[in-house]
């Protein structure tokens, strides 16, 4: 039965649960934009002027500044995008300030409209829109000015849709008085690992999820004016936090953090920065990772599995199969690059592969979850779990069942015990349940690659190299 029994703490909890895809939501279509740029020139122009006159007027100190700081999910392609999202920002902020002042502070629409250069100004030259890290992810921070009587009325999380240009902005508020520093506390030599306050004092937290052993936080960093997400993870309470033991330290959790702190490869999530705290005597973990999301309209997918799920289940067989082909080549790429520097994956399911896209658009796939090898056993032991993985992550990008971990390790496990045409066969009764299946699918369609997963899922494979040529054979 696949299953890997080893201790480690995941990126992604492992018993994720999937929620079926919403009935009106449509597939998915790609809008392209063309810019005009004189219109642009024009209207920069024009935007730098009212700023001016604003920043003179007499007014003017009535007001303070907010940060809004914007994750953007779109299916959107535009020759010069980042212009095309400014007006776009500017008109979402308006209608996000709309839903929060009307009816609470202004009574209708129409008194918004009419009273909204004296409630709040947003000018171009205070919109940043940018790249997330290396990645495609596109995200924007703006700083606009509010009057001073609204501001207990602004919020600090709202979801706007722009659904006729099939644009989701999550929008973060904060005000620039409430982002508070707290004094750092110089460290001497011997606890250079130590840091106090680093958390607090250099990210602004969007959204957290917290469980009992790890928390992972999805963050911006005003310095990079950039998104990440921390992971902070709760070590032993007797761990001894001076330079030379951690700098010796055998703790899983900082093993893992210096073999991130190595590596640079466009197939292993990225570790930017890792430093050790004391939060109420007790010692922590914390890990400046790459935010990875695959940022399209339909769902903000965060891992392989919900991908799978929201996106490829409505593909053609066509479409997903060359989809398939060019995941298993870019896993392949990663985990050889790992066994060169004697790293194994702890648990290559896809919960545990993060996913993005790159500047051009295409899917990227992130390896996330590993450790060092220590012995040939363990070497062997990691061929045979890789081997297991991929078998079972190809049954999944068939297609992905939604609702919790249960249904999908039971059909691995049938799959496992029954043959290949009795498998099919139920299946296929199964996949009916599935809303957001492509209407033309049938596991009769991937005949061929069931076989080749069946045969990872049921043979041993102890060299890296052959099981390589094996899965390269697959795609």
């Amino acid at each position: 039965m696949y299953q890997n029994s080893s201790e480690h703490y995941e990126f992604i909890n492992s018993n994720l649960v999937i929620e079926e895809i919403a009935e009106d939501v449509e597939s998915y279509k790609e809008v392209v934009q063309i810019a005009d740029e004189n219109k642009i020139k024009v209207a920069l122009i024009d935007n730098q002027k009212l700023k001016q006159e604003f920043l003179s007027a007499d007014n003017y100190p009535s007001f303070t500044q907010v940060l809004i700081i914007s994750n953007i999910s779109h299916n959107c392609y535009y020759d010069d995008p980042f212009f095309h999202y400014i007006l776009m920002i500017t008109k979402v902020i308006r209608k996000a300030l709309k839903r929060m002042l009307v009816p609470n502070c202004i009574k209708s629409k129409q008194e918004f409209i009419s009273k909204e250069n004296q409630l709040f100004r947003c000018f171009y030259q205070d919109i940043n829109i940018g790249f997330i890290t290396s990645t495609g992810q596109i995200k924007s921070t703006a700083f606009i000015y509010i009057h001073k009587n609204i501001r207990e009325f602004i919020i600090k999380k709202i979801v706007i849709d722009q659904k006729q240009e099939r644009v989701r902005f999550l929008m973060h508020f904060f005000r620039i008085e409430n982002i508070i520093k707290i004094p750092y506390v110089q460290q001497d030599y011997k606890n250079q690992f130590l840091k106090t306050n680093k958390f607090k004092n250099e990210f602004i937290i969007l959204n957290e999820e917290i469980e009992s052993h790890q928390s992972l936080f999805h963050v911006y960093k005003p310095v990079d004016d950039q998104i990440y997400f921390v992971k902070r993870i709760h070590l032993r309470t007797t761990f001894n936090s001076s330079f030379m033991n951690v700098f010796h330290s055998k703790d899983v959790h900082i093993g893992r953090a210096k073999i991130l702190a190595s590596l640079s490869h466009p197939n292993v999530v990225r570790l930017y920065d890792w430093w050790l705290e004391m939060l109420n005597f007790q010692p922590y973990l914390f890990m400046q990772i790459e935010y990875c999301t695959y940022p399209r309209y339909i769902s903000q997918a965060k891992n392989l599995l919900s991908y799978a799920y929201f996106y490829m289940n409505p593909m053609s067989c066509k479409q997903k199969l060359k989809l398939i082909q060019d995941i298993m080549v870019q896993i392949v790429q990663g985990l050889e690059f790992l066994k060169l520097r004697n790293i194994h994956i702890v648990d290559l399911k896809p919960e545990n592969i993060m996913v993005t896209i790159t500047v051009t658009g295409d899917l990227q796939v992130m390896l996330s979850d590993f450790n060092p090898i220590n012995n040939n056993q363990q070497t062997l032991n990691n061929i045979e779990n890789i081997a297991l993985a991929f078998g079972a992550l190809i049954m999944h990008l068939i297609l992905t069942f939604p609702g919790d971990s249960t249904l999908r390790n039971n059909f691995i496990a049938k799959f496992q015990e029954m043959n290949l045409e009795d498998s099919i066969s139920l299946f296929d009764t199964w996949a009916q349940k599935v809303k957001n299946r492509n209407r033309e699918f049938s596991f009769n369609l991937f005949k061929n690659l069931m076989q080749s997963a069946q045969s990872l899922l049921i043979k041993q494979y102890h060299d890296f190299h052959e099981l390589k040529t094996i899965i390269l054979k697959i795609v």
